[in-house]
């Protein structure tokens, strides 16, 4: 498993903790006395409503909000707010977001097992299946080879015998219905 792989598990083993990334939480109260007035934080780790402390209501998005330099209250809500540490998320956000960064991290290791897998992957992804005909075309001396193609239908390297590399569009392609290699590229190819 390679590095980055570890650093993303450890990353959503911390989500799952309830650990964040964030600055310190604070409590700040701020008051309306019947008229609107807002309080200076830094709102952009998240605000959330603590505690109450009017008989009026205080509904966010109504009588209460904040931005990312204030929070405001209006119509007699007066509260105590969380500002920072992840005030805005609950272990429910991170719960999902662990979910999520396992998610991602499953799907990396499923790719990366499947583009190991070599000529598989792509019997898998694509659905190609057996190829429909393998073709032995060789570059010999370095030089330019055309090789027919019996069918039309993509085209891969089914199995590469030279050690010269064999790199779609460098050392083979496809043009005009045939098959061409150079560069020492000598290879069976699959038409699927």
């Amino acid at each position: 498993m390679n590095r980055a792989l570890v650093v993303l598990i450890l990353f959503a083993a911390l989500l799952l903790l309830g650990f964040s990334p964030r600055s310190r939480a604070e409590t700040v109260r701020c008051e309306s006395s019947g008229s609107y007035r807002s309080c200076p934080v830094d709102g952009r780790s998240g605000v959330r409503l603590t505690r109450q402390l009017s008989s009026q209501g205080c509904w966010q998005g109504d009588t209460w909000g904040y931005d990312v330099g204030r929070i405001w209250v209006d119509r007699g809500c007066r509260a105590e707010f969380q500002v920072g540490a992840g005030s805005s998320s609950s272990s429910k956000d991170n719960a999902v977001a662990a979910a999520v960064v396992l998610g991602v991290i499953g799907a990396a290791i499923i790719a990366n097992q499947e583009r190991d897998r070599g000529r598989d992957y792509y019997d898998d992804r694509y659905g190609y299946g057996d190829p429909r005909r393998t073709i032995r075309c060789e570059s010999n001396d370095n030089r330019l080879r055309y090789c027919g193609l019996p069918y039309r239908g993509h085209v891969e390297v089914y199995r590469q015998h030279s050690s010269s590399p064999c790199i779609y569009a460098r050392s083979w392609g496809v043009e005009r219905g045939r098959l061409w290699v150079s560069n020492g590229c000598r290879a069976d190819f699959a038409v699927y």
